[in-house]
């Protein structure tokens, strides 16, 4: 089994990083069109002015019976495959090589599906919490060089913005 954790680093918002982004999504997508999966941006790169991990996120939902024929389509396309990586409901891929990326694959329109773009959106309709979360991040990858103990530092942080989303989602329906 392929370690987990690996050195991190936080960088400044880079405008490159949507464009990068966009690509990543049209490729995955074009390798699975058979698997009618949904294919999006996540993570910080995808919230515009967030500081961040210089690695592209994206998700890719699909039927649940399909996650594991998508998940070798993804290896095709050079990245490793780190099983659920704890968190359960999703596969986790990684690529290091230029541009680095990860890809979570997962049911399309489960829980963990809409919580990713939930929090997505809500960071970038709130540029005061992208600021906050954005604090977090810098202080917890000063704090930890790794990726398992800077997640760990920011969890607090990204659960208390989560929450915040879905009480603005319940009040607006």
């Amino acid at each position: 089994m392929v370690d987990l954790d690996e050195p991190i680093h936080v960088v400044a918002y880079d405008p490159a990083w949507a464009e990068t982004g966009h690509a990543l999504v049209r490729d995955i997508s074009r390798q699975l069109v058979w698997a009618s999966a949904d294919v999006e941006h996540i993570g910080s790169t995808s919230v515009p002015g967030l500081d961040a991990k210089p690695v592209i996120d994206v998700q890719v939902g699909c039927a649940s019976a399909h996650i594991p024929a998508v998940v070798e389509d993804i290896q095709r396309l050079g990245f490793e495959h780190l099983g659920p990586a704890g968190v359960p409901g999703r596969e986790y891929l990684r690529r290091r090589s230029e541009p680095p990326a990860n890809v979570h694959v997962m049911e399309r329109d489960g829980q963990l599906w809409k919580d990713n773009i939930l929090f997505r959106n809500f960071l970038i309709s709130r540029p005061d919490l992208a600021r906050r979360y954005a604090r977090t991040k810098r202080e917890a990858a000063d704090q930890a060089s790794t990726l398992l103990a800077y997640s760990a530092l920011k969890a607090r942080t990204i659960t208390e913005i989560m929450a915040a989303a879905r009480q603005a989602g319940r009040s607006e329906t």
